[in-house]
């Protein structure tokens, strides 16, 4: 498409610095702002969407029901990587473009998950239970050296994990849709594909989850699953909630069928005070932050504004979402 002579009105649904404000403008589109804070109700719209050919949202939660009051949409903008609501019938026979923002979380997120297998190897969640209740008692203390942490999902976020990973002399298993020869650049020692995820369970010292929400990952993460895992292993999740069966989960953290977990999405968001995660002294719980750095919103807009001039110039955008795929 060539947008160069099309009048570029943007209809944002998050909050964007000033700057960036003025260096959209300054590309020649007009910006109306109406944020939509996650986990709130959706906000009433107060502008002529009519007008109105891009949008700016976060695809984890807009399920875009402005899109019969906006006709003219030709492109939205995710700033989530994740589209769990964004995806669905309308918007995918729609012929409008759908661009994410993979690749701008993956620094902070393999930050975090490097936090949270080290946290959980030094035994810390247990730490602060035991502080809090003022219990002088020993825990559990898992050697990282040697250890084997397998990465299902194993895409950009997966490869900077592994990046880090290898650093404290860990052995590291990449997991994903298909199995591909390793690059000698590649941080992992071992990439296999889904098919063989029964293996990399029975290996793993620390399971990291990674994925996409589709169909194919949808409730994986099972009771099954999780019976395959080491009694001592740790299961940390930087992907969609989803992607487990929560009730599985607590039953094996209760009952101790794994060691702990470090969780940072859910099905449900936020999480609810009466959760059961909320009171499990083996589980480390994030609020959907692993993403997010000073950095992040910096890495958004950076893409934004050269999706904008692609866009202009009718260039392919980056991140184009494969809709019926998923991502």
């Amino acid at each position: 498409m060539d947008s160069s002579t099309e009048k570029l009105v943007i209809y944002a649904r998050n909050t964007i610095p000033e700057k960036y404000v003025q260096k959209i403008n300054e590309l020649g589109a007009t910006v109306f702002i109406e944020p939509w804070i996650y986990g709130e109700k959706e906000p009433a719209v107060s502008y002529d969407l009519t007008l109105c050919n891009i949008v700016l949202t976060l695809g984890l939660h807009d399920s875009l029901t402005i899109l019969e009051s906006a006709p003219n949409i030709q492109w939205v903008q995710s700033l989530s990587v994740g589209l769990d609501q964004l995806l669905h019938q309308k918007t995918i026979e729609h012929d409008l473009i759908i661009t994410n923002t993979k690749g701008c979380t993956s620094i902070p997120i393999a930050e975090h998950t490097i936090a949270m297998i080290t946290s959980l190897a030094r035994g810390i969640p247990n730490m602060i239970y035991n502080q809090q209740a003022k219990s002088w008692e020993e825990t559990n203390i898992t050697e990282l050296a040697g250890a084997t942490v397998g990465i299902i999902g194993y895409g950009e976020i997966g490869k900077e994990i592994a990046k880090r990973i290898k650093g404290l002399e860990l052995r590291v298993i990449g997991c994903r849709k298909r199995a591909q020869p390793l690059d000698q650049n590649d941080p992992a020692d071992e990439v296999v594909s889904l098919e063989e995820i029964d293996r990399v369970l029975t290996e793993a010292d620390f399971l990291v989850l990674a994925l996409p929400s589709t169909k194919e990952t949808l409730h994986l993460i099972n009771e099954e699953k999780i019976n395959k895992m080491k009694p001592t292993s740790y299961l940390i999740n930087v992907g969609r909630g989803n992607t487990i069966v929560e009730t599985d989960l607590i039953h094996a953290l209760k009952t101790k069928k794994i060691r702990g977990a470090a969780l940072d999405v859910f099905e449900v968001e936020p999480l609810p005070e009466d959760h059961s995660f909320w009171t499990l002294d083996n589980c480390l719980i994030s609020p959907h932050t692993a993403y997010y750095s000073p950095k992040t919103i910096e890495r958004y807009m950076d893409i934004f504004l050269e999706n904008i001039i692609r866009f202009k110039k009718g260039l392919p955008l980056l991140n184009v979402v494969d809709k019926k795929s998923g991502y």
